[in-house]
């Protein structure tokens, strides 16, 4: 038979010993699976609940156990008092008295007969009344009970308990005590202890002799009977004190778990309170990244404006009069008016005598409907020459119709309509103002192009003013290409008059 390698011999003997390993973590696992379910949230919850609705339910059973144990010990002191006393009064007077010929006479009979003192069996009997008056409520209750009354004796039928516990000490001599604890939830708890009442010497004697015993035959050691201690607890049939305890404790029971209840919904609720603030907070975010892009875009545009070579105004419509709250430099250039002197005024103070009529109320009718502006016309300058001006105008904020702002656009074109009035070298002299003209006017279309691209990122980009920008760069563009002409024309008459000019020898070149 063929030897197996080694590896397969260890693979072999470490197979059976793999099950072992995973027998002892399996245990581990299910502890730490059952750990992490039993902490989550709302097994926490869970146990808190059951265990303030058991609280009630614990404390009822504690107190019943208690005050069974209590009744108990009351029930043996009381039996062990009655015994003792018992005992003594046979030994000591019943006993001494026989034995001396007195002439004390003892009976059930004791108060009728001249001399007279009771038996053991009548004093066990007035001990149980004396003890049943002691107690008003009757908590406590001692008895001398036997199923062998004298015949003219008034007693009580024995009910089961008494029954059980006689026969129960006569079937086994040993037994000293008999008990029975009745427990009651919102009734009255009981301990009921019986203890045998054996005769005696003195006892045979007088009950085998009695005419009124319904036995004799009685021997030393016999059961004569039982002494019966009661002990009730507290009656809570009626609610009681012990009731208003439960009734307390059910209602912090549901308080609490209310408590728990509300606990958890604030839990959600906060929960859901902490997830709105989060994206409250992406969107803040999200809202400072785009307002730090518009600042820098706003900054961009204001440099833009602040260096460009066309003018740049802004009324503030909010305001009574709407006064001029920002001009550029080149406003002031092309007006003559300085900042401090056009700033907080209505832009009234450049129309003149040959500011046509029709125009400023086609401007103040745009203003009136918060429409988009542009068009020519006369201005002055604060030393009161007059230019021609490149009015445009749009709307900026506020609502559709009622803008918070008009920003307006300035550039001078008097080159533009003084060309044809100028003889041929005042022409050639209008060559530099219409290239500051074109410069103005480039310039002037890529800030309309920024303005609009801006108004567009931030979504303020209506379709009027779109339309407006629009209609504003073709009339931009056909006025560059005017401008451009003109400079064309005037290059071409500088290249004509050139070729002149060098036919026409100079006085230099006269000179011999």
């Amino acid at each position: 038979m063929a030897t197996p390698p080694r590896g397969a011999a260890a693979r072999s003997t470490a197979a059976p010993g793999s099950p072992r390993g995973g027998q002892a973590a399996g245990p581990f696992r299910l502890l730490r699976g059952l750990w992490r379910r039993i902490t989550q949230p709302a097994a926490v919850l869970g146990l808190l609940i059951v265990s303030l609705l058991a609280l009630p339910f614990a404390m009822a059973s504690t107190l019943s156990g208690a005050m069974a144990a209590q009744m108990e010990v009351q029930a043996d002191e009381i039996s062990t008092l009655a015994s003792s006393i018992r005992s003594y009064y046979a030994d000591n007077i019943v006993s001494r008295l026989q034995a001396s010929g007195g002439e004390a006479v003892f009976s059930e009979n004791y108060r009728q007969i001249h001399g007279g003192i009771p038996i053991p069996a009548t004093l066990a009997i007035e001990l149980g009344d004396l003890f049943d008056s002691a107690n008003a409520d009757r908590r406590i209750s001692y008895g001398f009970i036997s199923d062998f009354p004298f015949a003219k004796r008034v007693s009580q039928p024995l009910d089961g308990f008494e029954i059980e516990a006689i026969q129960a000490f006569r079937a086994n001599p040993s037994l000293d005590r008999y008990t029975r604890l009745k427990q009651s939830w919102l009734g009255q708890p009981s301990f009921r202890v019986a203890t045998p009442v054996l005769m005696r010497q003195a006892c045979v004697s007088c009950h085998n002799t009695h005419p009124d015993s319904p036995k004799r035959d009685w021997k030393v050691g016999d059961v004569r009977g039982i002494q019966e201690v009661t002990v009730r607890g507290l009656d809570i049939k009626g609610l009681g004190r012990f009731g208003y305890l439960m009734a307390y404790m059910g209602l912090v029971g549901l308080v609490s778990v209310g408590a728990a209840a509300a606990f958890q919904r604030q839990a959600s609720a906060l929960e859901r309170i902490n997830s709105r603030l989060q994206d409250s907070n992406d969107r803040e975010s999200e809202m400072g990244d785009q307002l730090r892009s518009q600042v820098e875009e706003l900054r961009l545009l204001s440099a833009v404006a602040e260096h460009a070579t066309f003018g740049v105004s802004i009324a503030d419509m909010r305001q009574d009069d709407y006064p001029l709250i920002y001009v550029n430099e080149a406003f002031s250039r092309i007006t003559g008016y300085p900042r401090e002197k056009a700033s907080g005024f209505n832009c009234r103070f450049l129309r003149g005598p040959d500011t046509d009529p029709e125009m400023v109320e086609a401007i103040a009718a745009a203003i009136r409907e918060g429409r988009p502006f542009h068009g020519e016309l006369v201005n002055y300058r604060m030393d009161g020459t007059r230019f021609w001006n490149r009015l445009t105008l749009y709307p900026v904020g506020g609502t559709t119709g009622r803008p918070d702002f008009y920003v307006g656009n300035q550039m001078d074109v008097t080159a533009l309509h003084s060309a044809q009035q100028r003889d041929l070298d005042q022409l050639i002299q209008l060559s530099d103002p219409t290239a500051a003209a074109l410069t103005s006017l480039e310039e002037l279309l890529a800030h309309h192009a920024a303005l609009q691209a801006s108004l567009q990122n931030r979504e303020l980009l209506s379709d009027t003013m779109a339309s407006f920008f629009a209609a504003e760069r073709r009339s931009l563009e056909e006025l560059q290409a005017q401008l451009e002409a003109n400079r064309g024309a005037i290059q071409q008459l500088r290249s004509e008059l050139r070729p002149r000019e060098g036919a026409t020898p100079g006085p230099e070149e006269r000179q011999p």
